[in-house]
Parts: C-alpha cells; structure tokens; sequence
C-alpha cells in the first residue's frame, strides 16, 4: 500500500478524505433502501451494470495510459460505442429471436437454434477465462493490503479460491454464495461513486492553481496498438447477462435495464477516464493494482476503499460467472452433466488456465472468447433480420449487425495482451 505522511496533510487534505468517504457510505445507504433494493428496474439493471464495471474498472486506466496515452478518452469512448452496438444485436434477439426458442417456429430456423446453441458453449468458455480473471486480480489486490506484489503468491490464492468455490459448488451448490452478489454490487458502486468524485476535486484543484495539464506521454501507435486495443474489448463485456435472465424477468425490462446497464457503465467510464488522464504519468509500469497508486495521489482513504471493492466485487463475479457457466453446461449437455460436477470441472479447468500464462494475457484471451460469442450473437440477429422479408427496417440491420460479425471475428482473430507488444509509456 502507498505510504501516507499524516503529519503533512493540509486541512483540505482531511476534508476531502471524509467527504469522499461520506460519500461512499451516503451511497451504499440509498442503495440499500428498500424502495430501491426491492426494485425490479434497479435489481434488473445492476446484474449488467456490476459484470460490466467489475473488473475493467480496475484495469482501464493502466492499460489505456500505456496503450494510448492521452488519447485514453477516445479509444475508451470507442469501445464503448462498439459494445452498445453488439448490445443492441443482443437486444434484437432478446425481442425477435427469442421467441422462437418458445414457439413451433424454430424448425423453420434451425440455423438460428444451431447458432444459439453454439454460443452457449462458447460463453460458458469465456466464462472460465473471466473466472480465472477474477481471481488473479482478487489475488493481486488482496496482496496489496499487506504492501506485498507477487505474481506466484497472487496465482496461489487464486488457486486457493478455485478450489473452494469448485468443492463447495460440487458438494453444496453456489446459491449460498451467490447472496454476496448484492451487496457486493452495492459496495461497488458506492466506491466507485467516492472514488470519481475524489478525482473531480483534485482536477478542479489543478485547474484553479494553474498546474492542471495533460501529461507528455508517448506510447508507441502502430498495428500492435490497434490489436491492443482489440483485447481490450473485455473491460466492457457483461451486458450480455440480460439475454439469460429470462425466468427472472420478462423480455421488455431486460431489454430495457441492459440498455441502461450499458449507459450507467459508459458514463462511468467516460467519466473516470476523462478525470484520471492528468495523473496517467504515475504509472511506472503497467501492473493489474496501478489504479491504487493512483487512487493514493487523490486520498489516502481511497485505496482502501478500492481495495474492499476490488476483493468483494471479483469474488461475487466468480462465483457469478461460476454458475453462469455450470447452467450453461448443464444446458448444452441436456443435463447428462450436473451443475455441481460442471462446477468442479470449471475450476479445474481455471487453476491449469492460471498457471499457464500471465493476467493480461488472460485479458486478451477473455475478450477472443467474448468476441466470439458476440459474434455469434450478432450473427443470429443478422439472419433474423436479413429474413424478415418486406421489412426495410429489418434488412438495414441485418447489415448492420453483420458488420459487427465482422467487427468481433476481428477481434477474436488479432487481439493480443499488451504484455505481448511489449509496450512502454514515455515522460
């Protein structure tokens, strides 16, 4: 953890440090109010909402300020806008395509059915990536309480941490863990909330003493930059959970709460990336907790805030992830393969995936396998549409879609971890 000298804060160093974590906690109060917590558009919205900023959060900043430096706003912007493109295909299947599964119809759609079959498969792939994902990172962050890095300590924690989950899945279910996903959610948020703000008050700070300016930062723009920034495609993954929510909530509000998830995610990001620019010269080196080095140059509170967000979060997302993936198996084996055998074998899986390569590659690796699915995804509502036939509407996005086919093979064929291009940030 960054050291902090008490005796040297100001008066308006303590004022910030209890405003924000007023904040933090003024947050997770509302969020805990009945009114909200028993709401269905809020319990809806955050499922989509907690998957899409629970790891990429964490990860954003340093991965954008050695990948693209100050121009950290615009390709965050544009990731952004691509995802909210394939969640609108997504969207579309939840409205047209869906149906059919329930309906006589899906003979005349085999294609469709074959399709959405196989994207079950994949995501349930993806999911043991993002899994393996989560868990370093808790790994990583929860070292980072004792001031400790250590790649081989973080790897074993995670491992640690797969085994529980796997036996307890096997021998009990999940259901008893998946009860920290709420508040978790919660938690999250509110931090996240502090954390924004923290950083809204150190930018006008600069501002009014004249000392505020973008860093001179001079990271490599090539090809590998391009395909860097195509593995980074899984900071904004999750949006996709909405379209298996189906016996919890009918059609029209999880078409509605995903497109709201998406939203509240981009104004978070947008947000943070467009604050933190002007300390992206603190990182020294690309690392998975250079967001609470960070953190400390705003307060001193924060990175412990983080940290109990980052913990918190990345254990209810693997576990999350964790029955995603088993109901998945379970499906596509039509129950020849239990949930609590599929979670064993999940975890097993996971452990030999996390001592076989590095984290960021991990990331690249996740958002191959997203993409995949994605493209899937979008490949099932271009035929949909492409066969609505005397439908204009319908057909122009048919191509749209089958642009995003394009977009996500890209992405699941070229994307590369930025460990692997060997990137570096200048001063």
């Amino acid at each position: 953890m960054p050291e902090t000298n008490f005796h040297s804060l100001s008066a308006a160093d303590w004022s910030l440090n209890v405003i924000v974590t007023l904040l933090a906690v003024a947050v997770v109060i509302i969020l805990f109010l009945p009114k909200i917590r028993d709401s269905e558009l809020w319990r809806a919205t955050a499922i989509p909402l907690a998957s899409i900023i629970g790891s990429g959060f964490l990860i954003v900043a340093p991965l954008l300020a050695f990948t693209v430096g100050a121009w950290a706003i615009v390709a965050v912007i544009a990731i952004l806008a691509l995802a909210f493109l394939v969640g609108k295909a997504v969207r579309y299947n939840i409205k047209f395509s869906e149906p059919l599964t329930e309906t006589d119809q899906q003979t005349t759609y085999k294609a469709l059915t074959w399709a959405g079959e196989l994207a079950k498969l994949v995501l349930a792939f993806a999911y043991i990536i993002a899994i393996t994902f989560y868990l370093e990172l808790l790994g990583a962050f929860s070292l980072r309480l004792v001031g400790y890095e250590n790649p081989v300590a973080q790897k074993t924690i995670a491992t640690l941490l797969l085994i529980f989950i796997g036996l307890f899945g096997w021998l009990r279910g999940l259901r008893l863990l998946e009860a920290l996903e709420e508040s978790s959610v919660n938690v999250k948020l509110a931090i996240i909330s502090a954390f924004i703000l923290g950083l809204a008050f150190f930018n006008a700070e600069q501002a009014l003493s004249g000392d505020w300016q973008v860093p001179q930062l001079d990271p490599d723009f090539n090809l590998e930059t391009v395909r860097i920034l195509l593995g980074s495609f899984l900071i904004v993954q999750g949006f996709e959970t909405s379209r298996y929510l189906r016996g919890d909530y009918p059609a029209h509000l999880r078409i509605k709460t995903m497109r709201y998830g998406q939203l509240i995610a981009a104004a978070i990001y947008v947000c943070f990336i467009a604050l933190a620019t002007t300390l992206f010269d603190e990182f020294e080196t690309i690392s998975e907790t250079g967001v609470i080095d960070l953190s400390a140059e705003i307060a001193f509170v924060l990175p412990w805030l983080l940290i109990i967000a980052a913990v918190m979060s990345q254990f209810s997302a693997a576990v999350a992830d964790m029955i995603g993936s088993g109901g998945l198996v379970e499906e596509a084996s039509d129950k020849s393969i239990s949930k609590h055998t599929a979670y064993l074998t999940v975890a097993i899986l996971a452990i030999g995936l996390l001592w076989s390569t590095d984290i960021f590659s991990i990331i690249a690796y996740a958002s191959r396998a997203f993409a995949l699915y994605y493209a899937l995804q979008c490949l099932i509502a271009a035929v949909h549409a492409i066969s609505s036939i005397g439908n204009e509407r319908h057909i122009a996005r048919g191509i749209g879609f089958g642009l995003l086919v394009v977009a996500m093979l890209a992405i699941a064929f070229f994307a590369i971890p930025v460990t692997s291009a060997g990137h570096s940030i200048g001063h």
